[in-house]
Protein backbone atom coordinates (compact mmCIF):
# COMPACT_ATOMS: atom_id res chain seq x y z
CA UNK A 1 0.00 0.00 0.00
CA UNK A 2 2.78 2.43 0.88
CA UNK A 3 4.48 1.70 -2.44
CA UNK A 4 1.25 2.47 -4.29
CA UNK A 5 0.89 5.79 -2.43
CA UNK A 6 4.48 6.65 -3.29
CA UNK A 7 3.95 5.89 -6.98
CA UNK A 8 0.76 7.94 -7.03
CA UNK A 9 2.62 10.77 -5.31
CA UNK A 10 5.37 10.73 -7.93
CA UNK A 11 2.79 10.72 -10.74
CA UNK A 12 0.98 13.64 -9.16
CA UNK A 13 4.27 15.51 -8.80
CA UNK A 14 5.13 14.93 -12.46
CA UNK A 15 1.67 16.09 -13.53
CA UNK A 16 2.03 19.25 -11.46
CA UNK A 17 5.45 19.93 -12.96
CA UNK A 18 4.01 19.43 -16.47
CA UNK A 19 1.28 21.98 -15.72
CA UNK A 20 3.78 24.47 -14.38
CA UNK A 21 6.10 23.78 -17.29
CA UNK A 22 3.38 24.74 -19.77
CA UNK A 23 2.61 27.89 -17.79
CA UNK A 24 6.27 28.88 -17.47
CA UNK A 25 6.76 28.28 -21.19
CA UNK A 26 4.03 30.80 -21.98
CA UNK A 27 5.46 33.30 -19.48
CA UNK A 28 8.91 32.87 -21.01
CA UNK A 29 7.43 33.67 -24.43
CA UNK A 30 5.79 36.77 -22.95
CA UNK A 31 9.17 37.88 -21.57
CA UNK A 32 10.60 37.64 -25.10
CA UNK A 33 7.80 39.73 -26.60
CA UNK A 34 8.63 43.23 -27.78
CA UNK A 35 5.27 44.53 -26.56
CA UNK A 36 5.69 46.04 -23.08
CA UNK A 37 2.19 44.97 -22.05
CA UNK A 38 3.02 41.34 -22.85
CA UNK A 39 6.38 41.57 -21.05
CA UNK A 40 4.63 42.81 -17.91
CA UNK A 41 2.76 39.48 -17.72
CA UNK A 42 5.96 37.42 -17.42
CA UNK A 43 5.73 36.93 -13.65
CA UNK A 44 4.14 34.40 -11.32
CA UNK A 45 3.12 34.65 -7.66
CA UNK A 46 4.01 31.73 -5.36
CA UNK A 47 4.05 31.75 -1.57
CA UNK A 48 3.98 35.52 -1.28
CA UNK A 49 6.80 35.93 -3.82
CA UNK A 50 6.27 37.59 -7.19
CA UNK A 51 8.84 35.87 -9.38
CA UNK A 52 9.94 37.37 -12.68
CA UNK A 53 10.31 34.73 -15.40
CA UNK A 54 13.45 35.30 -17.45
CA UNK A 55 13.36 35.27 -21.23
CA UNK A 56 16.18 32.72 -21.34
CA UNK A 57 17.04 29.62 -19.36
CA UNK A 58 20.32 28.78 -17.65
CA UNK A 59 22.28 25.92 -19.20
CA UNK A 60 20.14 22.77 -19.18
CA UNK A 61 17.53 24.44 -16.95
CA UNK A 62 15.03 26.12 -19.31
CA UNK A 63 13.02 28.17 -16.78
CA UNK A 64 14.43 30.83 -14.44
CA UNK A 65 11.93 32.56 -12.10
CA UNK A 66 13.56 34.97 -9.65
CA UNK A 67 13.04 37.75 -7.13
CA UNK A 68 15.26 39.46 -4.55
CA UNK A 69 15.32 36.31 -2.41
CA UNK A 70 15.72 33.38 -4.79
CA UNK A 71 17.04 32.79 -8.28
CA UNK A 72 15.52 29.45 -9.32
CA UNK A 73 16.59 27.37 -12.31
CA UNK A 74 13.90 24.77 -13.03
CA UNK A 75 14.37 21.62 -15.11
CA UNK A 76 11.95 19.94 -17.51
CA UNK A 77 9.87 16.90 -16.58
CA UNK A 78 11.80 14.64 -18.94
CA UNK A 79 15.21 15.66 -17.57
CA UNK A 80 15.50 12.75 -15.15
CA UNK A 81 19.25 13.16 -14.62
CA UNK A 82 18.84 16.73 -13.37
CA UNK A 83 17.48 17.92 -10.02
CA UNK A 84 14.06 19.57 -10.03
CA UNK A 85 15.62 22.95 -9.21
CA UNK A 86 18.98 24.60 -8.75
CA UNK A 87 18.60 27.68 -6.56
CA UNK A 88 20.80 30.58 -5.53
CA UNK A 89 19.73 32.24 -2.27
CA UNK A 90 20.60 35.94 -2.12
CA UNK A 91 23.01 37.20 0.52
CA UNK A 92 20.36 39.66 1.72
CA UNK A 93 17.93 36.80 2.37
CA UNK A 94 20.54 34.80 4.26
CA UNK A 95 21.40 37.90 6.29
CA UNK A 96 17.74 38.45 7.15
CA UNK A 97 16.49 34.94 7.95
CA UNK A 98 19.53 32.65 7.85
CA UNK A 99 18.80 28.92 7.52
CA UNK A 100 15.04 29.63 7.57
CA UNK A 101 15.45 30.60 3.92
CA UNK A 102 15.44 26.89 3.08
CA UNK A 103 11.87 26.55 4.42
CA UNK A 104 10.68 29.51 2.31
CA UNK A 105 12.42 27.93 -0.66
CA UNK A 106 10.94 24.49 -0.05
CA UNK A 107 7.44 25.99 -0.14
CA UNK A 108 8.09 27.59 -3.53
CA UNK A 109 9.82 24.60 -5.12
CA UNK A 110 7.22 22.25 -3.60
CA UNK A 111 4.53 24.20 -5.42
CA UNK A 112 6.30 23.63 -8.73
CA UNK A 113 6.81 19.88 -8.31
CA UNK A 114 7.13 16.94 -5.94
CA UNK A 115 10.12 17.47 -3.64
CA UNK A 116 11.21 14.04 -2.40
CA UNK A 117 14.74 14.47 -1.08
CA UNK A 118 16.57 17.01 1.07
CA UNK A 119 18.39 19.87 -0.60
CA UNK A 120 22.12 19.55 -1.12
CA UNK A 121 24.53 22.47 -0.87
CA UNK A 122 26.40 23.07 -4.13
CA UNK A 123 28.27 26.24 -3.13
CA UNK A 124 29.00 28.18 0.04
CA UNK A 125 30.43 31.68 0.46
CA UNK A 126 31.80 32.47 3.92
CA UNK A 127 32.91 36.02 4.62
CA UNK A 128 33.79 38.58 7.24
CA UNK A 129 33.57 42.37 6.87
CA UNK A 130 36.13 44.44 8.74
CA UNK A 131 37.75 47.87 9.01
CA UNK A 132 41.52 48.19 9.08
CA UNK A 133 43.87 51.15 8.81
CA UNK A 134 46.47 49.00 7.05
CA UNK A 135 46.52 49.37 3.23
CA UNK A 136 45.46 46.06 1.70
CA UNK A 137 48.06 46.40 -1.07
CA UNK A 138 50.93 46.92 1.39
CA UNK A 139 52.44 43.49 0.61
CA UNK A 140 53.59 41.74 -2.57
CA UNK A 141 51.83 38.72 -4.06
CA UNK A 142 54.49 36.28 -2.85
CA UNK A 143 53.48 36.85 0.79
CA UNK A 144 50.31 34.84 0.15
CA UNK A 145 51.03 31.25 1.17
CA UNK A 146 48.46 29.14 -0.65
CA UNK A 147 47.74 25.94 -2.56
CA UNK A 148 46.18 28.02 -5.34
CA UNK A 149 48.15 28.73 -8.51
CA UNK A 150 46.66 32.10 -9.41
CA UNK A 151 46.88 35.35 -7.44
CA UNK A 152 45.55 38.58 -8.97
CA UNK A 153 45.41 42.19 -7.75
CA UNK A 154 42.69 44.53 -9.07
CA UNK A 155 42.28 48.29 -9.42
CA UNK A 156 39.28 50.47 -10.28
CA UNK A 157 40.20 53.85 -11.78
CA UNK A 158 43.76 53.47 -10.39
CA UNK A 159 42.38 52.74 -6.91
CA UNK A 160 43.32 49.37 -5.42
CA UNK A 161 40.13 47.31 -5.10
CA UNK A 162 41.32 43.93 -3.87
CA UNK A 163 42.89 40.50 -4.32
CA UNK A 164 41.50 37.31 -5.83
CA UNK A 165 43.17 33.97 -5.14
CA UNK A 166 42.37 30.65 -6.76
CA UNK A 167 39.02 31.70 -8.25
CA UNK A 168 37.66 29.06 -10.60
CA UNK A 169 38.98 26.18 -8.52
CA UNK A 170 37.25 24.10 -5.82
CA UNK A 171 38.12 26.82 -3.28
CA UNK A 172 38.62 30.49 -4.05
CA UNK A 173 39.20 33.63 -2.00
CA UNK A 174 38.67 37.35 -2.41
CA UNK A 175 39.85 40.22 -0.24
CA UNK A 176 38.22 43.35 -1.61
CA UNK A 177 36.95 46.86 -0.91
CA UNK A 178 33.27 46.24 -0.14
CA UNK A 179 32.39 49.96 0.14
CA UNK A 180 33.68 50.44 -3.40
CA UNK A 181 31.74 47.41 -4.64
CA UNK A 182 28.55 48.76 -3.04
CA UNK A 183 28.61 51.74 -5.39
CA UNK A 184 28.00 49.28 -8.22
CA UNK A 185 25.85 46.63 -6.55
CA UNK A 186 23.78 49.14 -4.48
CA UNK A 187 23.41 46.60 -1.62
CA UNK A 188 22.72 49.38 0.87
CA UNK A 189 21.05 46.95 3.30
CA UNK A 190 24.56 46.25 4.62
CA UNK A 191 25.21 49.79 5.85
CA UNK A 192 22.80 49.73 8.85
CA UNK A 193 24.36 46.43 9.92
CA UNK A 194 27.84 47.92 9.70
CA UNK A 195 26.74 50.96 11.70
CA UNK A 196 25.28 48.67 14.34
CA UNK A 197 28.74 47.10 14.64
CA UNK A 198 30.39 50.52 15.06
CA UNK A 199 31.18 51.48 11.47
CA UNK A 200 31.62 55.17 10.62
CA UNK A 201 30.38 56.12 7.15
CA UNK A 202 33.76 57.51 6.04
CA UNK A 203 35.60 54.24 6.78
CA UNK A 204 36.49 51.68 4.12
CA UNK A 205 35.03 48.24 4.76
CA UNK A 206 37.02 45.27 3.48
CA UNK A 207 35.57 41.82 2.94
CA UNK A 208 37.45 38.53 3.16
CA UNK A 209 35.39 35.90 1.38
CA UNK A 210 35.96 32.22 0.69
CA UNK A 211 33.99 30.34 -1.95
CA UNK A 212 33.63 26.57 -1.56
CA UNK A 213 32.31 24.62 -4.54
CA UNK A 214 30.61 21.24 -4.41
CA UNK A 215 33.78 19.17 -4.86
CA UNK A 216 35.45 20.89 -1.91
CA UNK A 217 32.33 20.63 0.24
CA UNK A 218 32.08 16.87 -0.37
CA UNK A 219 35.70 16.45 0.65
CA UNK A 220 34.97 18.40 3.85
CA UNK A 221 31.82 16.27 4.54
CA UNK A 222 29.30 19.03 3.89
CA UNK A 223 26.22 17.75 2.05
CA UNK A 224 23.09 19.44 3.41
CA UNK A 225 22.28 22.55 5.43
CA UNK A 226 22.61 20.70 8.74
CA UNK A 227 26.13 19.67 7.78
CA UNK A 228 26.96 23.24 6.83
CA UNK A 229 25.86 24.57 10.21
CA UNK A 230 27.91 21.92 12.02
CA UNK A 231 31.05 22.42 9.92
CA UNK A 232 30.95 26.19 9.39
CA UNK A 233 33.76 26.86 11.87
CA UNK A 234 35.78 24.01 10.39
CA UNK A 235 35.46 25.44 6.88
CA UNK A 236 36.75 28.82 8.06
CA UNK A 237 39.59 27.14 9.97
CA UNK A 238 40.70 25.09 6.94
CA UNK A 239 40.48 28.08 4.60
CA UNK A 240 42.42 30.53 6.77
CA UNK A 241 45.07 28.12 8.09
CA UNK A 242 45.56 25.26 5.64
CA UNK A 243 44.49 26.66 2.28
CA UNK A 244 45.53 30.34 2.50
CA UNK A 245 47.72 32.43 4.79
CA UNK A 246 49.15 35.94 4.66
CA UNK A 247 52.76 35.89 5.82
CA UNK A 248 55.57 38.27 6.72
CA UNK A 249 58.70 37.64 4.60
CA UNK A 250 61.94 36.77 6.36
CA UNK A 251 65.08 38.09 4.71
CA UNK A 252 67.33 35.31 3.47
CA UNK A 253 64.71 32.56 3.92
CA UNK A 254 63.12 31.40 0.66
CA UNK A 255 60.86 28.85 2.34
CA UNK A 256 57.46 30.54 2.64
CA UNK A 257 56.11 27.89 4.97
CA UNK A 258 58.53 29.11 7.66
CA UNK A 259 57.51 32.78 7.34
CA UNK A 260 55.45 34.01 10.33
CA UNK A 261 51.74 34.77 9.88
CA UNK A 262 50.81 38.42 9.39
CA UNK A 263 49.05 39.94 12.47
CA UNK A 264 46.05 40.91 10.32
CA UNK A 265 45.65 37.30 9.20
CA UNK A 266 45.99 36.04 12.75
CA UNK A 267 43.01 38.20 13.73
CA UNK A 268 40.91 37.10 10.74
CA UNK A 269 41.72 33.42 11.17
CA UNK A 270 40.80 33.54 14.87
CA UNK A 271 37.19 34.58 14.15
CA UNK A 272 34.66 31.98 15.33
CA UNK A 273 31.80 32.28 12.84
CA UNK A 274 29.51 30.17 15.04
CA UNK A 275 30.21 31.81 18.41
CA UNK A 276 30.01 35.38 17.06
CA UNK A 277 27.10 35.60 14.59
CA UNK A 278 26.68 38.82 12.66
CA UNK A 279 23.74 41.20 13.13
CA UNK A 280 20.52 40.36 11.30
CA UNK A 281 18.25 42.45 9.12
CA UNK A 282 15.00 43.52 10.71
CA UNK A 283 12.98 42.67 7.61
CA UNK A 284 13.28 40.71 4.39
CA UNK A 285 12.78 42.46 1.06
CA UNK A 286 11.28 40.15 -1.52
CA UNK A 287 11.22 42.83 -4.21
CA UNK A 288 14.26 44.05 -6.15
CA UNK A 289 13.28 47.69 -5.74
CA UNK A 290 15.92 50.33 -6.56
CA UNK A 291 17.05 52.65 -3.79
CA UNK A 292 16.84 56.43 -3.67
CA UNK A 293 20.39 56.81 -5.01
CA UNK A 294 19.58 54.85 -8.16
CA UNK A 295 16.33 56.78 -8.70
CA UNK A 296 17.30 60.31 -7.80
CA UNK A 297 20.91 60.33 -9.03
CA UNK A 298 21.11 57.92 -11.97
CA UNK A 299 17.41 58.31 -12.74
CA UNK A 300 17.74 62.00 -13.53
CA UNK A 301 20.17 61.34 -16.39
CA UNK A 302 17.57 61.78 -19.12
CA UNK A 303 16.26 65.05 -17.69
CA UNK A 304 19.69 66.61 -17.16
CA UNK A 305 20.83 65.50 -20.65
CA UNK A 306 17.75 67.15 -22.17
CA UNK A 307 18.33 70.38 -20.23
CA UNK A 308 21.98 70.47 -21.31
CA UNK A 309 21.00 69.87 -24.95
CA UNK A 310 18.43 72.66 -24.89
CA UNK A 311 20.54 75.08 -22.84
CA UNK A 312 18.02 75.18 -19.97
CA UNK A 313 19.36 75.83 -16.46
CA UNK A 314 16.14 76.36 -14.48
CA UNK A 315 14.86 73.07 -13.03
CA UNK A 316 11.13 73.85 -13.19
CA UNK A 317 11.41 75.10 -16.75
CA UNK A 318 13.46 72.06 -17.71
CA UNK A 319 11.05 69.59 -16.11
CA UNK A 320 8.00 71.19 -17.70
CA UNK A 321 9.60 71.39 -21.13
CA UNK A 322 10.80 67.80 -20.83
CA UNK A 323 7.26 66.53 -20.16
CA UNK A 324 5.81 68.58 -23.03
CA UNK A 325 8.43 67.37 -25.51
CA UNK A 326 8.03 63.79 -24.32
CA UNK A 327 4.26 64.06 -24.86
CA UNK A 328 4.72 65.41 -28.38
CA UNK A 329 7.26 62.71 -29.21
CA UNK A 330 4.91 59.90 -28.15
CA UNK A 331 1.92 61.52 -29.84
CA UNK A 332 3.84 61.43 -33.12
CA UNK A 333 4.65 57.74 -32.55
CA UNK A 334 1.00 56.94 -31.81
CA UNK A 335 0.36 56.13 -35.48
CA UNK A 336 2.94 53.36 -35.37
CA UNK A 337 2.62 52.09 -31.81
CA UNK A 338 -1.04 52.86 -31.14
CA UNK A 339 -0.10 54.26 -27.73
CA UNK A 340 0.23 57.81 -26.49
CA UNK A 341 2.39 59.23 -23.72
CA UNK A 342 0.16 58.15 -20.82
CA UNK A 343 -0.17 54.63 -22.29
CA UNK A 344 3.59 54.34 -22.68
CA UNK A 345 4.20 55.42 -19.08
CA UNK A 346 1.57 52.98 -17.76
CA UNK A 347 3.11 50.12 -19.75
CA UNK A 348 6.61 50.93 -18.49
CA UNK A 349 5.37 51.04 -14.89
CA UNK A 350 3.87 47.56 -15.34
CA UNK A 351 7.14 46.24 -16.83
CA UNK A 352 9.16 47.71 -13.96
CA UNK A 353 6.76 46.26 -11.39
CA UNK A 354 7.39 42.84 -12.92
CA UNK A 355 11.16 43.40 -12.99
CA UNK A 356 11.22 44.64 -9.39
CA UNK A 357 8.93 41.80 -8.19
CA UNK A 358 6.57 44.39 -6.73
CA UNK A 359 3.44 42.73 -5.33
CA UNK A 360 0.43 44.95 -5.93
CA UNK A 361 -2.54 44.25 -3.64
CA UNK A 362 -5.47 46.07 -5.22
CA UNK A 363 -8.70 46.99 -3.45
CA UNK A 364 -11.58 49.12 -4.61
CA UNK A 365 -10.13 52.00 -2.60
CA UNK A 366 -6.63 51.69 -4.11
CA UNK A 367 -8.04 51.36 -7.63
CA UNK A 368 -10.06 54.56 -7.17
CA UNK A 369 -7.01 56.37 -5.77
CA UNK A 370 -4.89 55.23 -8.71
CA UNK A 371 -7.59 56.35 -11.15
CA UNK A 372 -7.70 59.80 -9.52
CA UNK A 373 -3.92 60.03 -9.70
CA UNK A 374 -3.89 59.10 -13.39
CA UNK A 375 -6.59 61.69 -14.09
CA UNK A 376 -4.59 64.39 -12.26
CA UNK A 377 -1.42 63.52 -14.18
CA UNK A 378 -3.26 63.59 -17.50
CA UNK A 379 -4.82 66.97 -16.66
CA UNK A 380 -1.44 68.42 -15.71
CA UNK A 381 0.04 67.13 -18.95
CA UNK A 382 -2.76 68.67 -21.05
CA UNK A 383 -2.39 71.98 -19.22
CA UNK A 384 1.35 72.03 -19.82
CA UNK A 385 0.89 71.13 -23.49
CA UNK A 386 -1.75 73.81 -24.10
CA UNK A 387 0.43 76.43 -22.46
CA UNK A 388 3.37 75.73 -24.80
Amino acid sequence: MSRLVRILGIAKGVQRLQQWQARLESLKEAARCEDDREQALAAVEIGGHRLEVARRGRGRFPFVPADNCFNIALSRVEAQTLPLAHVQISSETLTAVGAEASEHLRTIVGTLGNVQSAATVSRVDLFVDFVCALPMDAWPANTWVTRAHRIDAFHVQKRFSGWSIGLGGPIGARLYDKTLELKRSLKDYLKPLWREAGWQDVETVWRLEFQFKRSALKELRVDGLADLHAHCAGLWHDATRDWLRLSVPVAGDRNQSRWPTHPLWQALAAIDCQAVPGPSLSRLRKARIPGDEALFLNGLGGLTSFMAREGITDLEEGLGEFLVRAGCFHDQRRRESGRGFADYVADQVAVKEKRYNALRTETEETREAQARERTAVAAAYREAKEGE
